[in-house]
């Protein structure tokens, strides 16, 4: 789960919503939506493997009918070596 959080959030799926710090799902088509996947998130922004953009990088969203703005996440250094160390990992058979 922690690795998919972490390639979501490489690929600039992942945002936080205004002020509220809400975590919102970002689709390619300008709309956000509420994310399932929060706790994880916010645990792994806690531990130091995601971080805010700069807010120079805040997007435009539609959020159901009303536009707010949304600050993309990124990973930090120690997250991307994490998601390389977990690609890495081949599955037992």
């Amino acid at each position: 789960m922690a690795k998919d959080v972490l390639a979501d959030v490489r690929d600039g799926k992942f945002g936080l919503l205004d002020d509220t710090d809400r975590v919102m799902v970002l689709d390619g088509d300008g709309h956000c939506r509420a994310a399932q996947e929060d706790d994880v998130v916010m645990h792994l922004v806690s531990i130091g493997y995601v971080e805010r953009s700069p807010a120079r990088e805040t997007v435009s969203c539609l959020h159901g009918v009303v536009r707010k703005p949304v600050l993309p996440l990124r990973l930090t250094r120690r997250g991307r070596d994490m998601l390389q160390r977990w690609s890495n990992l081949t599955p037992l058979t």
